[in-house]
């Protein structure tokens, strides 16, 4: 139905002048009442309290005062090669006749591990009678350490009759048990000292 041009210009007079009844009235209000006629813009962002931030961003170590950075190690130089100490001597060896009468004329004491009996027919002068199977042996062990008082890396020479002879070696074995580390077997034993026409002496002492 079309609306008559009367009433349409009626309806907006009325319009107009509530728009204007509206402006004046919005005019005389105080400030804070009056009417946004625009959009209004987004709000701004609300700046996070410094202690907030702090709060929310992980925390980082502190540095510490008074350290310094380590150096870097240098090349290396090449380490000088230790000297190796010289073997020690081996504490019972066997040694020839050349040497057993190097050992008398220095004073290193002989012993005799052969028999009493086999002792008093002869033996190496000065020699000590210490007769490994005869039960003598031990009160003559204590009476050598008694008067010798022998340290235990002095050396000490052991002879028996030579060739298969294996009683100097049983001294032997006696003597490092007690201590002794420099025990020195004459192989070939008291034959051939007789052989070479040294020194010898008989009786029981």
């Amino acid at each position: 139905m079309r609306i008559p041009a009367s009433i349409a210009f009626q309806a907006a007079a009325l319009l107009g002048a509530a728009a204007i009844c509206a402006l004046v009235s919005n005019g005389l209000a105080h400030p804070a009442r009056h009417l946004a006629w625009t959009a209004a813009p987004p709000p701004a962002a609300v700046p996070v309290p410094t202690q907030l931030q702090e709060a929310t961003q992980p925390a980082l170590p502190a540095p510490k005062s008074g350290l310094t950075a380590t150096p870097r190690p240098g090349p290396q130089t090449a380490s000088q090669p230790i000297p190796t100490p010289p073997r020690p001597a081996q504490p019972i060896r066997e040694i020839s006749s050349k040497e057993a009468k190097e050992a008398f004329r220095g004073g290193v004491p002989f012993l005799d591990a052969r028999r009493s009996a086999e002792y008093e027919l002869g033996h190496i002068q000065g020699a000590w009678s210490l007769p490994i199977w005869e039960s003598a042996l031990e009160e003559r062990l204590i009476e050598f350490e008694a008067k010798t008082n022998r340290p235990p890396e002095g050396a000490l020479v052991l002879y028996c009759s030579g060739g298969s002879c294996e009683d100097s070696h049983l001294l032997a074995s006696r003597l490092f048990q007690m201590g002794y580390r420099n025990l020195l077997i004459y192989r070939e034993g008291y034959p051939d000292w007789i052989a070479q026409k040294l020194p010898i002496t008989k009786g029981a002492s």
